[in-house]
């Protein structure tokens, strides 16, 4: 999930590099690790614990039946080298588009603690430091489900391998993957979101059905999913975002817009969709937005008003939680740290964890406690400085009917009045 999607100017950028790496800086293909941010040590905010640790470019976090935490790892590329193609008056590709390798992962938390890797061998690719690899994850009838990532805007131009792009299932037990979904071969054919063939998958989510929805954030498209047969088709392509004030974007087909990215998915008790956006860049606070997504496929806003969401869960309260990777990217030399933050039914936006580092991946355990991916990304070959946090939020809760019409709808409200009191002793 490339965050600085201005490779080709602060505007006219595809889907896909604004997610080939959830937190890097720099330009295009050729240039993206220019400026790229290192996670460095920070201290943890008040009510959170360190669940787990090392792991490399963390993406996602999912909580099973029994207590099980699993976390996707994009993980380093690998050595094998892909070159740029020839372009005019150019005789031979001399530059590397991307390295790739299996060294993305799934590593598992079992209840009583222990960290292990489940699943190995998964699909990683590299532009220049940006890592893009197995993303969402989520459990659902006892298996885990992940959407793996791929080459996003070099989707054209690099021959795939197994499982890119791709949904797997993976067996708790043994860690065993088999393909469910090859999605990336349908954007080659496709291409449901005309303006790029650009393929990154990113959310996942499962419906009480069992039903699975991906989102492509190089695709701007949510997929639903048959995990039984593998048959899935496009459940909606997620428009641009407005930018009436901005220029006209050429990678849009000069629509005064930018990229939507789909990052996050969440799905309510009616079977509403809930997918959260990134925003392409040059990410102005306030212009990413949750989208609801009907059973017929409409495409409404949910909560607006939001800052480069990562992610989007439902809490225990009823409100959504989104991960705000960074509350404000371009605020200096180094982006602000991210947050996690509640957006209830009337569309209030309250930060209840701050001062992340490159925050992603959210859930909530069967404790109401509130599960965070820090330290995101880094570059290939970096020690892993990946996090997983567990954060006690039960303060920042406040009751919520339902999430389906937050940021469009008051919620009730009361006038209480006080009257004729006093306090014995008045000190």
């Amino acid at each position: 999930m490339e965050l600085r999607k201005f490779a080709r100017g602060m505007i006219a950028v595809t889907a896909a590099a604004a997610l080939a790496a959830p937190a890097m800086l720099g330009g295009g293909l050729a240039t993206a690790q220019e400026a790229t941010p290192a996670p460095g040590p920070m201290a943890l905010p008040a009510g959170c614990s360190v669940v787990a640790s090392e792991l490399v470019n963390p993406r996602s976090v999912a909580v099973g039946d029994d207590g099980s935490i699993y976390i996707t790892e994009a993980g380093s590329g690998g050595d094998e080298q892909i070159m740029a193609p020839a372009t005019e008056g150019t005789p031979a590709p001399a530059e590397v588009l991307t390295q790739r390798g299996p060294s993305g992962q799934v590593t598992v938390i079992s209840p009583d603690g222990a960290q292990s890797v489940l699943a190995t061998g998964l699909p990683s690719y590299t532009f220049g430091t940006e890592v893009v690899g197995p993303a969402g994850v989520t459990v659902s009838n006892g298996i885990v489900y992940v959407a793996v990532g791929g080459p996003g805007p070099a989707t054209s131009m690099v021959d795939p391998i197994t499982n890119q792009d791709s949904v797997v299932a993976i067996d708790p037990a043994t860690g065993e993957v088999t393909t469910v979904a090859d999605i990336g071969s349908f954007e080659r054919s496709a291409n449901p979101d005309p303006n790029a063939i650009d393929s990154n998958l990113y959310g996942i989510g499962a419906a009480a059905d069992g039903t699975l929805y991906v989102a492509d954030a190089g695709g701007n498209t949510v997929y639903q999913v048959n995990p039984e047969t593998g048959e899935f088709s496009v459940f909606a392509v997620i428009p641009g975002i407005a930018t009436p004030d901005g220029p006209a974007n050429p990678a849009r087909g000069g629509a005064k817009e930018i990229d939507p990215v789909p990052t996050g998915i969440a799905i309510g008790e009616d079977g509403t969709v809930y997918v959260s956006l990134l925003s392409g860049g040059p990410f102005i606070p306030g212009t990413a937005k949750i989208m609801a997504i009907a059973a017929d496929g409409t495409v409404t806003d949910a909560a607006t008003g939001l800052t480069m969401l990562g992610d989007v869960a439902i809490g225990p309260d009823g409100n959504f939680y989104v991960s705000q990777i960074s509350d404000n990217f371009l605020a200096g030399e180094m982006p602000a740290p991210g947050s996690v933050v509640q957006v209830s039914t009337d569309g209030t936006a309250t930060p209840v964890v701050s001062d992340l580092m490159l925050p992603n991946g959210i859930a909530f355990g069967a404790d109401g406690s509130l599960y965070v991916v820090i330290n995101s990304t880094a570059p290939a070959g970096t020690p892993p400085m990946g996090m997983l946090l567990k954060c006690d939020v039960g303060a920042g809760m406040a009751p919520a009917a339902s999430p389906e019409s937050a940021g469009n709808l008051a919620a009730p409200s009361a006038e209480i009045a006080m009257a004729e009191f006093s306090f014995s002793p008045k000190a």
